[in-house]
């Protein structure tokens, strides 16, 4: 006969089971707990992109973070309305001036201001497009200098296999009025082409032809202005000092930021790119590039108030910090307009130790912003190689010496000179005697 457990005993079974589960419970709960902790701190310490295809890329495109925009739209439409510019894959032409810049390219950047010149009486250019387009319409722009070099006389072809061609215009006894000068021509077609060819047969006496731009046009009507700044991956600069064109500074896309400052007063947009988690140490470094582009007439340089900027996840921008690049200057975009660092039409690094000022915070997005306290204005300009390094490495230069690197080039062309500077080095001591004419259309060196 087996004794039954008692009343207590049975209470007591069951406050132990009781408090074994409660046991339970509470460890799972301080596991997950720490699981979670641990996740917010494994939050990576770096990020880059250069907006290629093995790269990470922007979360958003053309979008304002949390509201911050006041005064600021998308840019203006550019170009001869319908402009198709944009589809031509290749150019050829009989010749170009590739030691100045002046190349055949330059015909499709959208810059009145860059040119086209081959050193022959007559000339030829041609586009291929990405596909068959019915062209009504083209424009061509006059070039910056030397009317007699201007296309007098001239024909329009197109052609589907790039042999058999089919005239659509035929100009004579044409010119321009002045200097940057678009003129348009519209012409009667019916059929899409592959293949559109301009025959320059004359121009105004000179042994040289040249031409700012030609645009062709399927006449629909430009799209509306958007509303907001632009802030979407793209090809790259389509006009540089010494650049190339169409690229980004290490690869074939860069990120792309422009728009109308509408209002007289500050305008501003802090439009987000990348979707981040990024954890900020004491010796973080945020590096990029910006070109910022440069605008006819405005000597206030309007594109350089701009910066890469980083939200927090505590609601904290970085431009709010006080950060400071390597040259001392405000790491904000009216910091980096006021500073005078950045150079327009060229590519600009710029680092800072963000560390200083945000060691300890989570970066939650990072942006692209334009913020200039005058306006109305015109801006634009190209951002590429971000980079957020928590450990970065630096390799200092052995001698002084080394920090001057002679071999680089003066970086000046055809058409931009930066001043009497050459690559040269003299030894024993390293002094010299000798410098370059400060003509940017000569090659010759003067003692």
């Amino acid at each position: 006969m087996h004794n039954q457990p008692s009343r207590v005993q049975r209470l007591l079974v069951g406050a132990r089971n009781l408090f074994a589960a409660i046991s339970i419970v509470a460890i799972a709960s301080t596991l997950l707990a720490s699981a979670a902790t641990s996740a917010r701190t494994a939050a990576s310490q770096d990020f880059s992109s250069s907006f290629e295809a093995g790269d990470p890329q922007p979360a958003w495109t053309d979008t304002v973070d949390a509201g911050k925009a006041s005064g600021v739209t998308g840019p203006k439409p550019t170009g001869i309305p319908g402009n198709v510019t944009n589809k031509v894959v290749e150019v050829t032409a009989n010749g170009e001036n590739t030691g100045a810049g002046e190349v055949k390219e330059n015909l499709t950047d959208g810059d009145i201001f860059s040119k086209w010149l081959v050193f022959e009486s007559t000339g030829w250019v041609q586009y291929k497009l990405s596909e068959p387009v019915k062209v009504v319409l083209y424009a061509l722009g006059s070039a910056n200098d030397a009317p007699e070099r201007d296309p007098r006389d001239w024909t329009l072809r197109a052609s589907n296999d790039g042999q058999t061609w089919t005239t659509l215009d035929t100009q004579v006894d044409q010119s321009f009025s002045e200097r940057f000068q678009m003129k348009e021509y519209p012409i009667v077609n019916d059929q899409a082409y592959l293949y559109y060819r301009l025959d320059i047969t004359r121009n105004h006496g000179a042994d040289i032809v040249q031409l700012a731009e030609w645009q062709i046009s399927n006449g629909e009507v430009a799209p509306p202005q958007t509303t907001v700044m632009r802030s979407a991956v793209g090809k790259g600069p389509r006009s540089a000092y010494n650049a190339k064109t169409n690229v980004g500074f290490t690869g074939v896309r860069a990120l792309e930021y422009g728009g109308e400052h509408t209002s007289d007063g500050r305008g501003y947009s802090y439009n987000k790119v990348f979707d981040v988690d990024v954890a900020v140490t004491p010796a973080t470094e945020l590096s990029y590039v910006i070109f910022p582009n440069f605008v006819p007439d405005d000597l206030s340089y309007p594109s350089t108030y701009a910066a890469v900027d980083l939200a927090f996840t505590d609601g904290t921008y970085l431009s709010e910090l006080g950060a400071t690049d390597q040259h001392g200057a405000t790491l904000s975009p009216q910091g980096q307009g006021a500073s005078k660092t950045l150079y327009t039409n060229q590519w600009n690094y710029k680092v800072s130790r963000i560390g200083d000022v945000a060691a300890g915070k989570t970066i939650d997005r990072i942006l692209v912003a334009y913020d200039n306290p005058d306006g109305p204005a015109d801006f634009g300009g190209w951002v590429d190689d971000i980079v957020i390094a928590g450990s970065p490495v630096h390799q200092r230069p052995a001698r002084p010496s080394d920090w001057a690197v002679t071999t680089r080039g003066t970086n000046s062309s055809g058409s931009f000179s930066r001043g009497n500077n050459i690559p040269a080095t003299a030894v024993p001591h390293g002094f010299n005697f000798w410098a370059p004419v400060t003509n940017a259309g000569t090659r010759s060196c003067q003692p």
